[in-house]
């Protein structure tokens, strides 16, 4: 028993690896200041982009109250001790003929979008992707960004009034399931498909699917845990109206807003963190020691693993060949025209020299043991390791200066 709990907890899959990197983002990116950030922009953000999906919602529904009392249940959610008073200067703002117009709304676009950019520029510094576009060309699409978000939250208001219309008629008809059980499940289905929209949108670049679903789970699932803890948040923090007087309730907001910005945060690392999850095994050979012998090696072998036969030339001598090979099992002899120069084995890797000075190979490398098992990494795969992580830069060029010294 004792020896298969050892086995288990030694064993170090690609899950431990992501969850890993998850919690080396939050340290890379400085996640308490970050997050912090994004919460002060959403928190001033979050009038104008009210406004705004109120005045659309009102062209489009008879009554105006109707918009304003699902606004409201969606703004409590994020400013529960002051969204009262944000709802109630809407309200006085929306109710005057003279506030709407094209400027107006124009004005109320770009108060929203420094929002938009915090959160565009945060998912890229997330994937460790710069930012090369003009400040123009980024506020347009910081305009184009409070439309989707806007969108979104239509999509959200209409969609969550059919589903509680649904729960009550799916009540009546199946009485077992209960109606608060049905909203649930399906609010929250609901919930992770606009947060997998958003990612979707707000990522810089193309994300699988699956990554952008699992970073919406886990997103939903924050916010619905939240929420559950909210009654205990609000009795515990009972004691801030000595301290804080009247300024207890934005306090509060402030607090429950980071929270729920870290939730967003939160699933936007782990999909940054599936993004990367090749790089992260690769990664991994020039990190743990005696990589050959862990249990890891499975997971490298099964998607960049080649197995080769005794004689087999991996390159010859001149080839335009700038890939990386990592010996797991077998011999590698490494010779030119005037002869043998090494034998390379299992642990070790060859071929960083055309690599890394994108020149033709300067050997050949042949199998000289019966079989050989080696991973192969692309020269796009290694220089994105070597741009992203120093520690195994210095490692990789330390050992290159070692074998150009002893050839």
């Amino acid at each position: 028993m004792l020896q298969t709990f050892k086995k288990f907890s030694d064993y170090k899959g690609i899950s431990y690896f992501i969850i890993k990197e998850v919690f080396s983002g939050f340290h890379r990116h400085n996640f308490l200041a970050f997050n912090a950030s994004i919460s002060f922009f959403t928190l001033f953000a979050l009038i104008p982009l009210i406004l705004l999906i109120f005045f659309f919602l009102s062209q489009w529904l008879t009554s105006s109250s109707f918009a304003l009392s699902h606004l409201a249940n969606l703004t409590s959610h994020l400013l529960p001790e002051i969204n009262e008073r944000v709802m109630n200067e809407v309200y006085k703002v929306s109710s005057s003929k003279a506030s709407w117009g094209a400027v107006w709304i124009m004005i109320l676009f770009l108060a929203a979008t420094p929002l938009t950019a915090s959160l565009r520029n945060g998912f890229a510094n997330i994937l460790s992707l710069s930012n090369k576009n003009t400040f123009l060309r980024n506020k347009i699409k910081d305009i184009f960004a409070v439309i989707t978000i806007m969108l979104l939250f239509f999509t959200y208001i209409f969609v969550d009034i059919f589903l509680l219309q649904a729960s009550s008629i799916f009540a009546e008809y199946i009485p077992i399931v209960k109606k608060i059980y049905f909203s649930s499940i399906t609010s929250l289905i609901l919930l992770i498909i606009v947060v997998m929209i958003f990612f979707n949108i707000y990522f810089p670049i193309k994300i699988k699917k699956k990554y952008l679903i699992m970073g919406a789970i886990l997103t939903s699932l924050s916010w619905y845990s939240l929420s559950y803890f909210f009654d205990f948040f609000i009795n515990a923090s009972s004691f801030y109206g000595t301290f804080f007087g009247g300024m207890r309730g934005l306090f509060i907001s402030l607090i429950w807003l980071y929270l729920n910005t870290a939730s967003l945060l939160i699933g936007a690392e782990l999909i940054a963190a599936l993004h990367k999850k090749e790089t992260l095994l690769l990664k991994q050979l020039f990190i743990i020691k005696h990589i050959h012998r862990h249990p890891i090696i499975n997971d490298l072998m099964q998607s960049f693993g080649h197995k080769f036969k005794k004689n087999k030339v991996i390159f010859n001598e001149g080839d335009n060949d700038q890939r990386l090979f990592f010996i797991i099992e077998g011999e590698i002899s490494i010779t030119k025209k005037i002869g043998q120069i090494e034998t390379v084995g299992a642990g070790s890797y060859f071929g960083e020299l055309s690599l890394l000075n994108k020149i033709p190979r300067v050997a050949t490398a042949e199998v000289v043991s019966d079989w050989a098992r080696i991973i192969i990494v692309s020269d796009t795969q290694m220089r994105k390791i070597l741009a992203e992580d120093h520690q195994v830069s210095m490692h990789f060029l330390s050992n290159m200066a070692r074998k150009l010294q002893l050839s």
